[in-house]
């Protein structure tokens, strides 16, 4: 056997490591493993006809960092999976479109994170499912994650799912359908609890906001309306309002609350089944070139309700304040357009000025 010794030593370890540094050069540093990266870093293979694998070969580049992806129209034919705590800053130019059908385009699915992660993010962008896809899903994320300034635009089933999980915190989403043939879906669908959406938009999916498990979730100052897409025929409501609910709390959902949110022109303003939903501050009001008939602002089925300090408008002769047979409290509640005999619980009886004048009639 024959061993090295001195210059001997020192050689070998000189050609092992430059042996290394070949091996490496044919593909990424280890360094860039621990640094951020830009999208523009990752150009497309021969014979790839659209960027989602180039999407997923920066993601899975960027680990526990910050994946950033220039102004630009990126075409997505098959979905893209972040499971490594890979954060997205999308510039608000660069759009991600649905070219083929898939069940979702962007699923964040960070089973490894820890407490440590707290600070994983998405902001910026758009999401365009085109027709083709679901835009957003968040799953089975337990601890805090961010996201913010993200268009959903024509989800096929649905602009952002939170499936399973807590401790999301949405501000400043805004889901919008501009394409016919997509009746049925909803802008927001939570399945998970203990989370935030705030300043959040839903226009002209069929239901703005469903909140079908999970505990504690609190929506403030959200808006839901529809009516821009035509109706599938003439005569009909316009497409997206057939069957509209602006805000749905589902049987499984506990200790909702709304807060100053504006349910604007749906079929029902808000459809409640959960146990334990607080309204405050909420409001309904109904676009009169719509001419939607049957319309009712609460729908209750199940559980305890506390309605108190919001305004409803009517819109339309027939129109009902409340259906339902749970258990429910109102206060303080404000009313315009509505006639001496229509069913006004808790109206505020008094503006509080010296003429006595009831409040509802000052709106005539």
């Amino acid at each position: 056997m024959k061993f090295f010794t001195g210059t001997g030593r020192r050689a070998a370890g000189t050609l092992f490591f430059a042996l290394i540094s070949l091996a490496l050069a044919g593909c990424a540093s280890t360094d860039d493993w621990k640094r951020d990266h830009s999208l523009d870093e990752f150009p497309a293979f021969r014979g790839e006809t659209d960027d989602a694998p180039r999407i997923r070969r920066a993601i899975q580049t960027t680990p526990d960092g910050v994946l950033t992806i220039p102004r630009g129209t990126y075409r997505i034919a098959t979905p893209i999976v972040i499971t490594n705590n890979c954060s997205l800053e999308m510039n608000k130019g660069a759009v991600l479109k649905a070219v083929a059908p898939m069940d979702v385009m962007v699923t964040i699915h960070d089973k490894k994170r820890t407490r440590d992660d707290a600070g994983s993010f998405s902001r910026g962008g758009v999401l365009d499912g085109n027709g083709m896809a679901s835009c957003l899903n968040v799953r089975d994320s337990w601890l805090h994650y961010t996201l913010s300034e993200i268009v959903l635009l024509n989800g096929k089933e649905y602009g952002l799912l939170v499936d399973r999980g807590c401790e999301i915190v949405c501000n400043n989403l805004y889901a919008k359908c501009t394409l016919p043939g997509l009746a049925g879906n909803a802008a927001f669908v939570i399945n998970g609890g203990d989370s935030y959406y705030n300043d959040c938009h839903a226009v002209d999916y069929t239901i703005g906001y469903d909140v079908r498990n999970g505990g504690s979730n609190r929506l403030t100052r959200c808006h839901s309306w529809g009516g821009l897409i035509p109706p599938p025929k003439p005569g009909e409501p316009c497409e997206m309002l057939k069957d509209s609910v602006n805000f749905r709390i589902g049987r499984g959902a506990t200790a909702t609350i709304l807060r100053d949110c504006y349910a604007d022109t749906g079929l029902v303003g808000y459809a409640i089944d959960g146990c334990e939903t607080r309204m405050l501050g909420c409001s309904y009001f109904s676009n009169t070139r719509y001419t939607l008939d049957g319309i009712t602002v609460v729908k209750h089925t199940n559980g305890r309700l506390l309605v108190s300090d919001g305004a409803f408008f009517k819109c339309a002769e027939g129109m009902k304040v409340y259906d339902g047979c749970g258990t429910v409290e109102w206060r303080d509640m404000s009313y315009w357009g509505w006639k001496d005999g229509d069913d006004c619980p808790g109206a505020l009886e008094y503006r509080g000025n010296a003429t006595g004048q009831k409040f509802r009639d000052l709106a005539k």
